[in-house]
C-alpha cells in the first residue's frame, strides 16, 4: 500500500528531526491536495544563474493552490548570481503565485546543505509530505546530471559532492511512493535510472541527451495541473516530457508494474546474446556501431535501436526473437518521446555499453558492483564477455 498509518508515523518522526536540524517551525499541515509538486534545485554550481529565474518565471506564475501545492528546496553558491542579496544558503520555499525568490519569501533557511547528500533529499521530501500532504506527489531533480555515471548528478560545488545512483538507491525507501519523477538534468533517461525507481514511482520523465537552458518548462506543467488537478501520473509525466519542447530528446517512461516486461526482456536478451557471442561477435560489432548514441556519451546507446540493429544483423532465431521482445517492451513503457532529426533513432531509453577491455575503468567497476540493474540482470555479464 502507498499510504499507511505506519508510514505516517515515520513521516511525523522525520518531521520532528527536520524541524530540529533546520529551525523550521512546524505549522499545522495544509489540507490534503490533489498533487504536491516538489522541486529539488541543486544550484550550488555553474547553473546558479537559473535558480532565481526558474522559481520566479516558471514555478511562481501558477504557484500553489488548494489542489496543487508547489514546494522547492533551492541551494545557491558563490560566484555566479548576485541577485536578492546574493543568498548562498539552502532555502525552502512554499511557492505562491507571483512570489519573489528572495530570503523574505522562504519558509526557512536550512543553512549550507549538501544537495549531493541523500539525507538532504530525504529531509526535503519528508518535510513536504508532512506539511503539504497530497493524493499524488511529483518530484523533480533540477541540476547537473549524467544518468548512473558517478560524479555528476545534483553536483554541489561547495561540498564537492554528487547524488550518485547508489546513494539515491539508499534514499528511495525513505521517500515513500513518488507518482512522477522528473529529471531536469542532462542524459538521465536510462534503463539504469528507470530501474532504480521501478516499483517506487509510476513514471519517470527525462532526456537521453544533454539538457539546454530551458529543460522542463514548469509553468506549462503547473498550468495544466491547475486546470485539471485530477490528472493521472501518466498524464503529468507526458506533460513534463512535452513541455521540454526545446530540447533535443525527451521521454516519459512507465516504471511501475508495466516495467516488469522490459526488465525480463532485457535479461533474456542478454542471456541469448551471451550464448551466441562466439558465433556472432562481428555481427554484434556492426550492430553496436550502428546504434544511436549521444553527444559526448558514446557509451550510452539507445536501447530500442540497439535491439533493432541486433535483430537486423543477426540471423540466429533465438537472438532475433529476444531482440524483438526488447523492442516490444520498450514500446510498452514509453508513454511519450520526442527527438530532433539528428537523433532520428532515439526511442526514449539508453543503456550502458562498453566495447573493449580498455573501457573497463572505474566507472565500469562501479556499474557492475553498485547498480541494481547490473546486479539483478544478465546485461553486465554479457558486456563483460563481449568487451575483450
Amino acid at each position: 500500500m502507498r499510504k499507511s498509518t505506519r508510514f505516517s508515523m515515520i513521516v511525523g518522526i522525520l518531521l520532528v528531526f527536520v524541524t530540529l536540524i533546520s529551525g523550521t517551525a512546524a505549522a499545522a499541515p495544509a489540507p490534503q491536495a490533489k498533487w504536491t509538486v516538489m522541486v529539488y534545485i541543486s544550484g550550488d554550481n555553474n547553473l546558479e544563474d537559473y535558480v532565481v529565474k526558474d522559481i520566479e518565471l516558471e514555478l511562481a506564475p501558477t504557484g500553489s493552490s488548494t489542489n496543487v501545492q508547489v514546494v522547492a528546496l533551492a541551494d545557491r553558491g558563490p560566484g555566479y548570481d548576485t541577485s536578492y542579496g546574493d543568498w548562498q544558503t539552502t532555502k525552502l520555499f512554499h511557492v505562491t503565485t507571483g512570489m519573489k525568490a528572495d530570503a523574505a519569501s522562504a519558509v526557512a533557511d536550512w543553512g549550507e546543505r549538501n544537495m549531493g547528500d541523500r539525507q538532504t533529499l530525504i529531509d526535503f521530501v519528508s518535510w513536504t509530505r508532512a506539511n503539504y500532504p497530497a493524493d499524488h506527489y511529483a518530484l523533480y531533480f533540477w541540476g547537473h546530471g549524467w544518468n548512473w555515471h558517478p560524479g555528476y548528478v545534483m553536483q554541489d560545488d561547495t561540498n564537492a559532492d554528487t547524488l550518485d545512483l547508489d546513494e539515491l538507491k539508499a534514499a528511495i525507501p525513505s521517500l515513500g511512493f513518488i507518482d512522477v519523477v522528473g529529471y531536469d538534468g542532462c542524459n538521465m533517461a536510462s534503463m539504469e535510472v528507470d530501474y532504480a525507481w521501478h516499483g517506487h514511482a509510476t513514471a519517470v520523465s527525462s532526456s537521453q541527451e544533454y539538457v539546454g537552458w530551458d529543460g522542463v518548462e514548469y509553468d506549462v506543467v503547473l498550468a495544466q495541473l491547475a486546470a485539471n488537478p485530477n490528472m493521472t501520473a501518466d498524464q503529468v509525466a507526458v506533460a513534463t516530457s512535452q513541455s521540454a519542447s526545446n530540447d533535443k530528446t525527451w521521454s516519459a517512461v512507465a516504471v511501475d508494474s508495466r516495467f516488469d516486461a522490459l526488465v525480463t526482456a532485457v535479461d533474456q536478451w542478454s542471456v541469448a546474446m551471451k550464448n551466441g557471442l562466439a558465433a556472432n561477435r562481428k555481427k554484434y560489432d556492426r550492430a553496436f556501431g550502428a546504434t544511436q548514441d549521444f553527444w559526448q556519451a558514446p557509451m550510452d546507446k539507445d536501447l530500442y535501436d540497439m535491439a533493432y540493429e541486433i535483430n537486423r544483423n543477426v540471423s540466429d532465431a533465438a537472438i532475433k526473437s529476444k531482440s524483438q521482445a526488447v523492442m516490444n517492451a520498450v514500446a510498452g513503457v514509453v508513454l511519450n518521446e520526442h527527438h530532433v532529426n539528428a537523433y532520428s533513432d532515439a526511442h526514449g531509453i539508453t543503456i550502458y555499453y562498453v566495447s573493449s577491455a580498455a573501457g573497463k575503468d572505474a566507472n565500469y567497476t562501479y556499474y557492475r558492483t553498485k547498480l541494481d540493474f547490473a546486479l539483478q540482470t544478465g546485461w553486465d555479464e554479457f558486456l563483460d564477455l563481449y568487451a575483450k
